[in-house]
């Protein structure tokens, strides 16, 4: 079993003030929060190097001019807070607190200092840190994501002192780092094409002309993200799939092609059809049709459908999600005189 539950039974008698205190010294000397675009922690040093050091393989995300990160689709899911993860050896661990208790972040921390030395220090249980335990496993503790806002209480749920985890074994603890959660990491590193289409005719809109519209790029092909921690043997790839084209014409004044405004994807991401000579009598497969003049703002929104697969067979959904672009349009009522 994992070494967490003593250290939680000893940090049970812990006042919440002591808590904070404590928590800042941890962080003040851990460098920053590992971020989910990095490798590491503190620049050119060993601590957070280790297994809380999540890579990104992007080599199937999207690129290209105008490619952006996708809004969550409705809910209220966001990615992962914070997280537990393995940050310190033995001695990275002693060397930090040597650290803390040599700047005035200390003084006057009397109960801070002489907690800590009964919870970590050479008369506890874990005799000085676990130093006589180096390469038998790791300290692990929190890591807030630095992209989640700084107001997010998620941010400081993951608020245990640091536990002990012999190698092989995994802590018994809400928000372990897990497939699961690099799945939910990877989502937020997933980028998407931008929505290019282009609109028949292609400057100026007639008023109770049909409007074509299709996908300039036609690229909307999956993409992924794979997040993995190498020293734990863990990993999750996120996919982001296409599955439908929204348009939205800027008023109410228009009649959207179909109805509802979705627009299908075929298999080879191409989106819509360009209008050929001699189809003035057709509807469009995707399109519009402007009922007043003025100038409008033309949106265009695709939704990717977002899945992932983990080490160990695991695996889920994750919630849709959305990128748009806009087109100016005006859109001019031709006069005729009917003798």
């Amino acid at each position: 079993m994992p070494r967490l539950i003593s250290t939680t039974r000893a940090f049970s008698g812990v006042s919440a003030a002591f808590a904070l205190v404590l928590l800042a010294a941890v962080h003040a000397y851990a460098g920053k929060p590992v971020a989910p675009d990095t490798e590491g922690g503190r620049e050119g040093g060993t601590l957070f190097a280790r297994a809380t050091a999540i890579t990104y393989d992007t080599s199937r995300n999207g690129s290209g001019e105008g490619a952006g990160r996708m809004a969550v689709a409705g809910g209220d899911w966001t990615p992962p807070a914070c997280w537990y993860a393995p940050t310190m050896t033995p001695e990275e661990f002693r060397q930090r607190y040597a650290d803390y208790l040599g700047t005035p972040l200390h003084t006057g921390k009397a109960e801070a200092v002489e907690t800590h030395e009964e919870m970590y220090g050479e008369d506890s249980q874990y005799k000085d840190h676990n130093i006589d335990k180096q390469g038998e496993g790791m300290w692990w503790e929190g890591v807030m994501n630095p992209s989640t806002p700084a107001g997010d209480p998620g941010k400081l749920a993951c608020d245990e002192p640091p536990f002990w985890v012999e190698n092989g074994e995994t802590p018994d603890i809400e928000n372990v780092i897990s497939p699961e959660i690099l799945a939910g990491l990877a989502y937020e590193q997933i980028q998407v094409p931008t929505t290019e289409f282009e609109l028949s005719p292609a400057d100026e809109q007639t008023v109770n002309l049909d409007t074509w519209v299709w996908s300039a790029n036609a690229d909307f092909a999956p993409v992924a993200v794979t997040a993995s921690v190498e020293a734990l043997g863990i990993e999750a790839t996120t996919t982001a799939r296409p599955v439908s084209f929204r348009i939205e014409p800027g008023t109410r004044d228009a009649e959207l092609h179909p109805v509802s405004g979705e627009c299908a994807i075929a298999a080879d991401g191409v989106i819509g059809e360009p209008y050929e000579k001699g189809r003035s009598a057709q509807t469009p497969p995707c399109g519009l049709t402007y009922l007043r003049a003025g100038d409008y703002e033309l949106r265009a929104t695709v939704t990717w459908e977002v899945a992932w697969e983990g080490s160990g067979g695991t695996g889920g959904d994750l919630p849709d999600g959305t990128f748009e672009a806009a087109q100016s349009v005006t859109v001019r009522e031709v006069q005729s005189i009917v003798r």
